[in-house]
């Protein structure tokens, strides 16, 4: 029974809103603080009625604060403001796709997809796998502790990788786009009516075609030849035709064949007949749609791989990405039919429930349809956001693949047709690709195996469906049959919504003016003469006095109360992530009568309290009078930083760990030191503006192969981007970093390297200060690669403040620097003293500190360094010689490496780079293994550049695998780079017994040793 509105007789109330309750907790504060001195407390009590009116306004406070949430937070227009953090379901409870169901639901929602599968194998049958996901296979071997491409008893399987399948939509003009078929009813002939006469032209479906065809100019396309042979029942066609890609002019032949679905009753159609029908124009109107249809085919699994890749789950990829191989069916059956029925409508609704029985389709819903159905908010956003409604992910998991199809559930599903009185003598029977009966499964009456990777369909032509009326046997003309089914068929195709309601949106709220306030002195009975009706003309200067006592006295109260209701007005800036500059907040009062005289003034006879509630402002650090009265910086820091700490618990966020490391961190003494609270309070604000981002994205990888509209790479999407993963950003943004885009970390400072006026002409670094002022300049170098190669390794050196020193000729004095082979790099030129050389390289090193503090990671996947063929270099692996290995024979599967820069000054902490590996593991996902390398400026120019290369590659041979062997260059280089990369530590000394041994203490594994200090 549904519950009633009604008055309540006992209404329970909160304690703020009870006036009772208020009175008698007051009475006692009065009665334990004023015993001794106050002995009445009768209602005529001046200190009772001044209780009384007091707890009737906190009454009034308490009503207000417990207004609905959406009314507490509304502003004028009715609406809530998107700074609030109160982020709708679509935008905070769905994520990029993390399982195949999410991919599935992705891929089903493109234009033109009926129904995808994804599988973690090659080849399988009927469940039984044979081979992984792959595009090549490896081994490992043992004795020679390798990855190998020779077979061994030890195959290597690699995890994430997915071969995708797409079965594409029935198209209602070109038919099944998943093949190369076209139906077809012959022109109007001599010999036959229009339409009497169906045909099937079958050409190589969009995937086996010329490749060059799938590019042509539809309207380029000119018959040469045609050559019509006869075999059997079906007719091989060969058809020379021209057309133009771009510029260029092509010529081909197109083979395939006819099968001639009906002809008339008591005729044959003949050579001579196809022959007629098909004329040069009917021939040029056929071959223009086939041209159509698997450009539409190939269109639509472009989008396909563009949709998978901009969704791609880290660690993750897609070896390849086709469609389904039909695989036809035929069913023999006799159906009795009521004498009403009518018998094209049926035959068709027979057909389209045969249709979806061997390749159901996967409906979408309403947003309220499955709130309907019972399910929870959390489970109908679960999921990836769609474009086309809802998918119910029980029934997605309904439409597999069949591996085999019963006879039983196809009479039944017949029965349910209304019209349709029996079925009997039901077989069915399967052809192969070239439409020959497969042998062994023709005529089963009662289950049939449905070849791995395969879709069962219809064949209509090759089916033989009677039907009866009162024991007459009926044949449904086929026309109409047909376009009963296109109506059938395009109902379902419906299921892809527009124009649907996607998200639970925003309640608006009804807008009050919270901070409202009449003061309590119009509460008072008129004899106390302090309400707007004030005291008669008659009153004495004394009674006038007494009340304006009485009225500064409970200014008091009146500024508490009415401060009260402004910080209720303004709790919704509390809880945004707007820019504010108070937490406290006040209100002047100027309507109470006669109060102007009890408030202090300036020599401009202005209100200073006035004043300084239009002037608040705690977040400058100098203390200004708003700070002294109501709320210091001190004060405004700390609050601010904890409402934006409630606003994170809210999504199960903190910055607590980072905070308190960078509290009891200073990065040049490790003692303890203090954040700019400030600072913590603007990371805390962008990490909750980005977080339906952050959150949405937690578990997508980078797009590696980035694509315009027209299916062309976005170059601008590979280098200088936000192009990055999910865990990149969001460890940036919980690390401190301000910039998480994939850019050049490896600094050059202000290093150049110019051509000198020699002859020959040779190249030497200059370094400048931030003035342009030339510091020093180094050794000269025959070519610009050499300059280029050596300048990383010597900027190394500079950070890292080794490997240098100043040599003395006698006369004079130059730097010259060394790599850790002791070979020099460059010398610089000459100085007057030693103290001059000295100044120089100290002021080079301290300029060039400051402008390489870049911060920032690169997040490489292994398994996108797999082999694409036998020439790509395979990882180095560490393998037991008896092959008793457990995890270690595959580098590629869910392994992640991290490259950082170690040189910028808090990177070098070890408190910080504890924290920051452990919260980058924590939140990668939990079946994934990183490794964190903190480099030197070398490593990472080499790193970097191999890697930037690496990325053009893979996005080139994404669009055009002919580039694989570019490809392979640059996977090779990068390969060889990530396993040799290994983390930088700072130098430690030992110490004697005397010194202290807190000052950079020597811990294994975290430093690196150096020489003995005495």
């Amino acid at each position: 029974m549904p519950e009633e509105n009604v008055i309540l007789k006992n209404p329970a109330l909160s304690n703020d809103q009870d006036y009772a309750f208020l009175r008698s907790e007051g009475l006692k504060y009065v009665e334990e603080l004023g015993s001794n001195l106050w002995i009445d407390y009768n209602e005529h009590d001046p200190g009772i009625t001044i209780l009384e009116v007091l707890c009737y306004a906190i009454t009034e406070l308490g009503y207000r604060t417990a207004n609905p949430m959406q009314d507490l937070l509304t502003d004028q227009d009715g609406k809530i403001s998107s700074s609030q953090t109160l982020y709708t379901a679509k935008n905070i409870l769905t994520q990029s796709p993390l399982n195949i169901d999410d991919y599935r639901k992705l891929l089903v929602d493109i234009v033109g997809v009926h129904n995808a599968w994804l599988f973690t194998d090659d080849f399988y049958v009927y469940k039984k796998t044979i081979t992984p996901a792959a595009e090549i296979a490896i081994y490992a071997d043992c004795k020679k502790d390798a990855l190998v491409y020779n077979v061994t008893s030890h195959p290597v399987y690699l995890s994430g990788l997915y071969k995708v399948l797409l079965d594409l939509d029935n198209d209602l003009q070109f038919g099944d786009l998943n093949n190369g078929e076209l139906q077809v009813l012959s022109s109007k002939t001599a010999n036959y009516k229009a339409g009497s006469v169906s045909l099937t032209v079958i050409f190589p479906a969009w995937n086996e075609t010329d490749a060059d065809l799938l590019k042509a100019d539809v309207n380029s396309l000119v018959i040469h030849t045609q050559n019509i042979i006869v075999s059997g029942s079906e007719f091989s066609l060969t058809i020379n035709f021209s057309f133009t890609v771009g510029a260029n002019t092509l010529t081909i032949d197109l083979d395939g064949k006819i099968v001639v679905d009906l002809q008339p009753s008591g005729s044959t159609i003949i050579l001579a007949d196809i022959n007629n029908f098909f004329s040069n124009d009917f021939s040029l109107y056929v071959l223009n749609l086939y041209v159509l249809k698997i450009q539409k085919s190939k269109s639509i699994v472009q989008a396909a791989i563009k949709k998978l890749n901009e969704n791609r789950n880290l660690c993750e990829d897609f070896a390849s990405v086709t469609t389904v191989v039909d695989e036809e069916v035929a069913i023999c059956c006799d159906i009795d039919v009521k004498p009403s029925a009518d018998m094209e409508e049926v035959q068709a609704r027979v057909f389209y429930a045969i249709e979806e029985y061997l390749n159901p389709s996967i409906k979408f819903y309403l947003l309220q349809q499955l709130i309907d159905l019972g399910y929870t908010t959390d489970e109908i956003f679960e999921g990836p956001v769609l474009q086309h409604g809802f998918i119910d992910t029980n029934q997605l998991e309904q439409t597999q693949l069949r591996s085999e199809i019963h006879t039983s559930d196809i009479i039944n599903l017949l029965m349910d047709i209304d019209g349709v009185m029996a079925v009997k003598n039901f077989l069915i029977s399967k052809y192969d690709i070239n439409g020959n009966p497969v042998p062994g499964e023709i005529g089963l009456s009662w289950c049939m195996p449905i070849t791995a990777w395969h879709k069962p369909v219809f064949s209509e032509t090759r089916s033989k469906i009677i039907f009866y009326k009162n024991k007459f046997s009926y044949l449904p003309g086929l026309a109409e049959v047909r376009d009963t089914l296109n109506w059938l068929r395009a109902l379902n195709m419906r299921n892809k919504l527009t124009g649907h309601v996607d998200d639970l949106f925003m309640p608006t709220g009804k807008y009050s003016p919270l901070d409202s306030y009449t003061s309590i002195e119009n509460l008072f009975p008129l004899t106390y003469g302090i309400g707007p009706a004030g005291l008669p003309s008659t009153a004495t200067d004394e009674r006038n006095a007494q009340a304006k006592q009485l009225k500064a006295y409970l200014l008091y109260y009146d500024q508490l109360l009415a401060d009260f209701f402004t910080q209720l007005k303004n709790a919704k800036e509390l809880f945004s992530t707007d820019k504010i500059v108070q937490t406290y907040y006040g209100q002047f009062l100027d309507n109470i009568k006669d109060i102007d005289e009890i408030y202090s003034k300036n020599g401009a006879s202005q209100n200073l309290l006035q004043l300084l509630l239009q002037n608040p402002d705690s977040e400058i650090a100098t203390g200004n009078e708003w700070q002294k009265l109501y709320e210091n910086n001190e004060t405004f820091l700390d609050r601010r930083n904890r409402f934006l700490d409630h606003l994170m618990s809210r999504f199960a966020e903190s910055f607590n760990d980072y905070v308190l490391l960078m509290y009891s961190l200073d990065y040049a003494t490790q003692q303890e030191t203090k954040i700019d609270p400030a600072d913590i309070i603007n990371n805390k604000i962008d990490f909750l503006k980005k977080y339906p981002q952050v959150s949405y994205e937690r578990g997508r990888a980078f797009n590696y192969f980035p694509q315009e509209d027209d299916f062309t790479i976005n170059t601008s999407q590979l280098w200088d981007t936000d192009n990055v993963s999910g865990l990149e950003k969001k460890s940036c943004l919980l690390g401190g970093f301000q910039n998480y885009y994939r850019r050049f970390l490896y600094c050059v400072g202000n290093a150049k390297i110019i051509a000198t006026t020699d002859n020959p002409v040779t190249f030497q670094f200059v370094f400048t200060n931030a003035n342009n002022d030339t510091l020093t300049s180094l050794a000269k170098f025959s070519t610009e690669d050499d300059a280029n190669n050596a300048l990383p390794v010597f900027l190394n050196c500079v950070l890292e403040e080794t490997n240098y020193n100043i040599q003395n000729s006698g006369t004079e004095f130059s730097i010259t620097v060394t790599d850790n082979a002791g070979n020099t790099l460059a010398i610089s030129n000459a100085f007057s003293s030693d103290i001059n050389a000295e100044d120089s390289i100290n002021q080079f090193i301290n300029e060039f500190n400051k402008e390489c503090d870049n911060e920032g990671l690169h997040l490489v996947e292994h398994i996108l360094l797999r082999p694409r063929n036998k020439q790509f270099a395979l990882a180095p692996v560490c393998l037991d010689p008896n092959c008793d290995f457990c995890g270690e024979q595959d580098p590629y599967s869910y392994r992640i490496s991290v490259v950082l820069p170690y040189w910028p000054e808090h990177l070098r902490s070890l408190a910080f780079r504890n924290y920051f590996e452990n919260m980058i593991r924590m939140e990668s996902p939990a079946h994934t293994t990183v490794k964190v390398c903190w480099v030197n400026n070398s490593a990472l120019h080499d790193f970097e550049i191999a890697y930037q290369s690496w990325i053009i590659a893979l996005a080139n041979y994404s669009v055009d695998a002919t580039t694989v062997n570019e490809l392979q260059t640059a996977n090779d280089s990068l390969l060889q780079i990530i396993f040799s990369l290994h983390s930088e530590y700072p130098v430690a000394a030992l110490h004697d017994c005397e010194e202290s041994k807190d000052t950079n203490p020597v811990m294994l594994g975290k430093i690196i040793l150096g020489s003995f200090k005495n």
